[in-house]
């Protein structure tokens, strides 16, 4: 065993030694362990998995409900942290629930700002959505020193959602923060995250800056997990600003750092951004080794099954919480319907019958009315599940089998690329590798859209954005920006959000094949009741009397007629301009 882990263990092991000897009472037993610093907790995951465990069972052998709640709240982090996304999801909602019951309002805060931060790469509007519970439960109480965490995770989910101005302001407040506290081990983290916006924005030399103040307090760690993230960061920002050996050193370092192997996120990210690297640099042999270990990694997050029982878990979890206030309710109102019954009793005996007949008939009535309402509801949401179930089924053997068989094709042409020898046959097959990845690529656009049925105009502006990234990797000299003025909300239908984006793809494609443009702008803007989506170039545009309009604009019209959109295309020497007017009833 290394010294590092040993640095980690031993601490743990003091403790239960401690305990031991000197006969601490179980519930202080239970805190203790629970109350460890979280550098200790993540940076050995499998024994801190072990060790969580069993304070849920002991907290539970005692209903000790506030241990167990925080047993639970550590299991799910470590759970989280090791590639368990599944168990991590089904854990915090049992943490959250016991928190809510036992009125803990700081250690609720926490778990709904722990879980928010979790699922935002599964889904980014639910996790701002809790994140968001637990800041305004931890400002309500002024819990400066929780906030001062959560404010950074939330500028995180900020950054993710590509606003880089509201994400540097949240990781400036928790900076502030955790230099009031002297959060050594927080302190690191939000230079870190700063470091990340100035790399996005260009600003490499205040990158470097703040990353080098980070690794003086990571110096002073005794844990390794901060050490591991600050060569990542390193990494990271070496790529974003075209110097490829050093970021590939950085990766490289990272992965075989002690405990790396325990980190499935960020072993994942290292093997994935290694692969990219050499590929860039054409070392083709060492991008198929990289790319061929992290296939053998267990990919959670991509995976359908997971996903889903994450959603079943999550709705669960919302049933619960309505249930028990649909009974809280029905107790109420049975007190109150009792009274009114009693009250209705003596009012009919002094009147007459022929109004208790009446006001008998009217509720019987009512009653009926509200039944039928019901009844039809249920047959309601009945056809909506079955339908859902029938397009996750088909997106999953969409997935299942068709994507991994060409996932299999893309291997094997890889394969026998690496192996060719002969020039001719070295370009078909790279061809042939080419057309069934931008077949993959196409399969996952579909089962996309078809898992987003109550979705907004967001998230179509965030697929395009991938898309934006997509082509940046391989076209040097393409400018293309893509701009939200939209200001409210719209909901989309799964097929307005395929046939947008479709449109966007067929007219960048014409953008860079046919009119040569080196710069592409979309823009989204309001238009009462919808919204306006145009996109425009600055290429060599064409003679709309003249010209012989192709199977790409045509079906790029058929399209937006198709998602309800009006369809209007303008082109002369300053470029061509495609736009689709959605207007929402």
């Amino acid at each position: 065993m290394n010294r590092n882990r040993l640095k980690i263990i031993v601490p743990i092991l003091f403790f239960a030694i401690q305990i031991q000897i000197f006969g601490i009472n179980d519930k202080a037993k239970i805190d203790s362990i629970n109350n460890q610093p979280r550098s200790n907790v993540v940076s050995n995951l499998r024994k801190s998995i072990i060790i969580f465990e069993k304070n849920v069972k002991d907290a539970q052998a005692i209903n000790y409900k506030h241990g167990e709640a925080g047993a639970l709240f550590n299991l799910g982090i470590v759970s989280y942290l090791s590639g368990k996304y599944d168990e991590s999801t089904e854990i915090f909602l049992k943490a959250i629930t016991l928190f809510e019951q036992l009125g803990f309002d700081k250690e609720l805060a926490l778990a709904y700002g722990e879980f928010g931060y979790q699922i935002k790469r599964r889904d980014l509007k639910k996790a701002m959505e809790y994140m968001l519970k637990g800041i305004g439960i931890a400002e309500k109480h002024n819990y400066k020193f929780d906030l001062s965490s959560m404010y950074n995770n939330y500028g995180v989910l900020h950054e993710m959602n590509n606003n880089l101005d509201s994400a540097a302001f949240y990781y400036r407040k928790a900076l502030k923060l955790k230099f009031e506290f002297s959060d050594l081990e927080g302190i690191p983290y939000c230079l870190n995250d700063l470091a990340g916006i100035a790399t996005m924005k260009g600003n490499f030399n205040e990158a470097f800056k703040l990353l080098r103040q980070s690794d003086e307090y990571r110096e002073k760690e005794k844990a390794g997990y901060g050490r591991l993230d600050n060569l990542v960061r390193w990494g990271d920002t070496y790529f974003q600003k075209g110097d490829i050996d050093s970021a590939i050193a950085k990766y490289s370092r990272a992965i075989n750092f002690p405990g790396a192997g325990e980190q499935n996120y960020l072993a994942r990210y290292c093997l994935e951004q290694l692969a990219a690297g050499y590929e860039m640099k054409k070392d083709y042999r060492n991008a198929f080794i990289n790319q061929k270990k992290l296939s053998e990694l267990k990919d959670s997050v991509l995976n359908l099954e997971t996903n889903s029982k994450v959603a079943e878990l999550e709705i669960q979890f919302e049933s619960e919480k309505k249930d028990r206030w649909i009974a809280e309710n029905n107790l109420e109102l049975q007190r109150k319907s009792n009274q009114l019954l009693i009250l209705l009793g003596f009012v009919v005996t002094l009147l007459f019958v022929s109004f208790g007949i009446y006001q008998y008939q009217k509720q019987k009535r009512e009653r009926i009315q509200r039944e039928l309402e019901l009844k039809s509801k249920l047959k309601q949401a009945e056809l909506e599940r079955k339908v859902s179930e029938e397009k996750l089924r088909i997106s999953r053997e969409l997935h299942d089998n068709i994507g991994s068989q060409l996932t299999f094709i893309i291997s094997s042409l890889d394969n026998l690329t690496y192996g060719a020898k002969e020039d001719k046959l070295l370009g078909k097959l790279s061809r042939l590798s080419t057309f069934s990845r931008e077949t993959l690529n196409e399969l996952r656009n579909t089962i996309w859209a078809m898992k987003n049925e109550d979705a907004d105009l967001s998230q179509l502006i965030l697929k395009i954005r991938e898309l934006k990234h997509q082509i940046a990797n391989h076209i040097d000299n393409l400018s293309m920006q893509v701009n939200n003025k939209v200001s409210k909300p719209v909901a989309l239908t799964s097929a307005q959000m395929y046939d947008l984006y479709r449109i966007v793809q067929e007219a960048v494609q014409n953008s860079i094949k046919h009119s040569h443009a080196d710069k592409i702008i979309i823009n989204f803007f309001d238009d009462d009741p919808g919204f306006t989506m145009e996109i425009k170039d600055n290429g060599n545009g064409f003679d709309l009397q003249n010209a012989n309009l192709g199977n790409g604009l045509k079906n790029m019209g058929y399209r937006c007629k198709e998602a309800g959109c009006s369809f209007e295309i303008k082109s002369d020497e300053s470029g061509t301009t495609i736009t689709c007017c959605l207007k929402v009833i």
